[in-house]
């Protein structure tokens, strides 16, 4: 029996679709066919597409045809751009949560006038790899967590695990996300805005399912299982905190911005009371200060033995 795609993957679909609709300018360009019923001469776009160049345009238009967002038709030696299906559902469906996000939590933008200059600027912020995945695994937390107790749910298993803290920082510059604690003990949860993502993500989440292809199967995602089977103790799952991300056995915490397969961000329920959370905590904490395993580097912590036989997980350990 097929398996639903990992929280991971659903949210690298979500991903995949803003580097489809985030570029500057590509909604502004789909708002201006939609403006004219879909359709317009090229060389109206262009006199409309205030601050492009020729050359900039032929580009944008080049990409976004690639990614089935318009076609382009010649009719008594005159070009045609045509939204198809797929770009005037953008408009349609995502535009309104993007931009009432971006009006409630971000500034004016610095390019562009109106509705789309604000979604754009939404989408800008979030077209970042992993950007997504990271806010997801953070809602899904429930609370302020450490980079380790998200990362598995924030990066694929082949990626540095210095690539989440790097990515923790740019959405703290965000203001996504809010850092506390102490130096090299640092604790990331979501802010107002950051939490308030759910709706926008909602959005996109439906357009991707709709128009791009599908995510991979769970069981096809290369996890971590084999690295913590061998592992010390203090990394074992059971010297970590319950229900540390969102797995299809555990649901995950209140407020979760967690996929639910196979649709859309959804809400999950609680699992833990706070005492069990508090308890959880303090423990984790006294295992993080007897390791340095959760110590982010470019290098490699030396092995247990026996040796991991999953090259990739031994990488990420």
């Amino acid at each position: 029996m097929p398996t639903a795609p990992s929280p991971l993957a659903q949210a690298q679909h979500i991903q995949a679709a803003i580097s489809v609709l985030g570029p500057p300018n590509t909604i502004s360009l789909l708002r201006l066919l939609k403006l004219a019923d879909g359709t317009r001469p090229l060389s109206e776009l262009a006199d409309k597409s205030r601050g492009m160049t020729d050359a900039q345009l032929e580009r944008r238009l080049d990409a976004m045809e690639e990614n089935g967002l318009i076609t382009r038709s010649q009719e008594a030696g005159t070009t045609f751009v045509s939204a198809t299906r797929a770009g005037r559902e953008a408009v349609a469906c995502i535009q309104i949560p993007v931009t009432r996000w971006s009006s409630a939590h971000q500034g004016v933008p610095e390019h562009g006038t109106g509705p789309g200059a604000y979604t754009e600027q939404a989408l800008g912020t979030l077209n970042r790899t992993n950007t997504v995945a990271t806010v997801m695994a953070l809602a899904a937390y429930g609370e302020p967590a450490y980079p380790s107790e998200i990362l598995d749910d924030a990066l694929p298993a082949a990626m540095n695990p210095s690539n989440l803290y790097l990515r923790l920082q740019q959405l703290e510059a965000d203001g996504l996300v809010e850092r506390t604690g102490e130096p090299r003990n640092y604790m990331y949860g979501l802010t107002t805005a950051g939490k308030a993502l759910a709706d926008p993500l909602q959005a996109i989440s439906r357009w991707a399912q709709r128009h791009l292809p599908k995510p991979p199967r769970a069981d096809t995602t290369v996890r971590r299982a084999d690295a913590r089977s061998t592992a010390p103790a203090a990394s074992s799952p059971a010297a970590r905190p319950a229900a540390v991300g969102p797995s299809p056995a555990a649901p995950a915490r209140a407020g979760a911005l967690v996929p639910a397969a196979p649709g859309p961000v959804a809400v999950a329920q609680a699992v833990a009371s706070p005492s069990q959370q508090a308890a959880a905590r303090a423990k984790a904490a006294s295992l993080r200060s007897a390791t340095s395993a959760l110590v982010f580097s470019d290098q490699a912590p030396a092995q247990p033995t026996p040796v991991i036989s999953n090259s990739t997980a031994a990488k990420r350990r």
